[in-house]
């Protein structure tokens, strides 16, 4: 068996990057969903509320203190659940999950805050693997096949 030409051999490994990452892109932004749906579930099985004070805003997440409700103050690790808006010093409705106050989200805010944000990658990211993939394609490749001119028969 011979190998491919090296033309050939670009465009197939082309083609097998655009679909595995159009599919990575896919398979983790569902996954982000999915991970929001079950951290709200959780909260939803076993919810507490509290009144919380934002403490810290960066660029990736917020951090709240609240009393959990059995006298100490709790601040979560990984923040608040879908933080949009809040500045420090601001007092907040929260709901967390009494086994587990970690489990954190601004009251009435939900998983479907996440569904933009975890959509805009595969928005940008699976056009641009099918222009890739249709690019590397036999057929914007191939020869135009040769008509002889009339004369010449």
């Amino acid at each position: 068996m011979s190998r491919p030409p090296n033309a050939a051999l670009a465009r197939r490994v082309v083609r097998i990057v655009a679909v595995v990452l159009a599919g990575f892109s896919v398979v983790s932004s569902a996954l982000i969903l999915i991970a929001c749906v079950v951290n709200d579930l959780r909260i939803d099985q076993d919810m507490g509320s509290a009144t919380a004070t934002v403490a810290e805003v960066t660029d990736r997440r917020a951090a709240v203190v609240f009393d959990a409700g059995d006298g100490h103050l709790v601040r979560p690790k990984t923040g608040v659940f879908y933080p949009v808006g809040l500045t420090e010093g601001q007092r907040v409705q929260v709901e967390f999950r009494r086994a587990n106050p970690d489990l954190v989200r601004v009251s009435g805010r939900s998983w479907t805050l996440a569904v933009i944000p975890a959509l805009s990658v595969p928005a940008v990211v699976v056009p641009l693997a099918a222009l890739a993939y249709a690019a590397a394609s036999q057929r914007v490749h191939r020869q135009s096949p040769r008509i002889a001119p009339a004369d010449a028969r």
